[in-house]
């Protein structure tokens, strides 16, 4: 099996994952965090640090992505944001849900696929205040990471599992389950001629 999160270059991959995803381009943490979760179980990389270095990177692509906002603006984003995988209509809803509910929307839409990270660049343009934003964009990151880690741990743990039981019983269950497809065709069969 190759590992693509193991030991320091995997802490370091993770890192580097999760900023272009704080910056909202096409690397979702829906399936970097679970992957992070499965390779913990697997025992190549710490859970706990592994969710630390993952929010951590989040944090740097939100804060870069706040910066951007701030200094640049939205005539910049909507110019230019094609070039860097940033749809204009995503920025104008959000910057107007921005405008309408102000710093909850910065926590708010960390639990968004799709507009998670897309949220800095409005609170930059906003100048939401930076450790308001910092704040709420760390607070978020962190129990989105968690939660989808230990949905990958949990789920390698029940692909475990069943791995086992298909190891232990594999001929017992195949024999049951051809069985019940002879069962049930023979039942089509015999309903059919009525």
């Amino acid at each position: 099996m190759i590992y693509v999160f193991k030991g320091l270059s995997g802490y370091i991959i993770l890192f580097l994952l999760m900023i272009g995803e704080g910056l909202g381009l096409p690397l979702p943490s829906e399936v970097i965090m679970p992957l992070v979760g499965y390779y913990s179980y697997l025992g190549s990389i710490s859970l706990y640090i592994a969710i630390i270095v993952g929010t951590l990177g989040s944090l740097v692509g939100s804060i870069i992505a706040y910066v951007i906002g701030y200094k640049l603006g939205l005539p910049f984003l909507k110019r230019y944001g094609k070039y860097i995988l940033i749809d204009e209509g995503k920025i104008e809803a959000l910057h107007n849900w921005f405008l309408r509910y102000g710093d909850i929307a910065v926590f708010g839409f960390r639990f968004v696929p799709g507009l998670r990270a897309l949220i800095s660049y409005p609170a930059g343009i906003g100048q939401m205040k930076i450790p308001k934003f910092l704040g709420f964009t760390f607070l978020g990151h962190t129990i989105w990471d968690i939660v989808l880690s230990l949905v990958g741990y949990e789920l390698a743990n029940q692909i475990n599992f069943v791995v086992t039981l298909a190891e232990k019983f594999g001929n017992y269950i195949l024999i049951v389950v051809v069985i019940i497809i002879v069962i049930y065709i023979l039942v089509r069969v015999l309903r059919n001629r009525q």
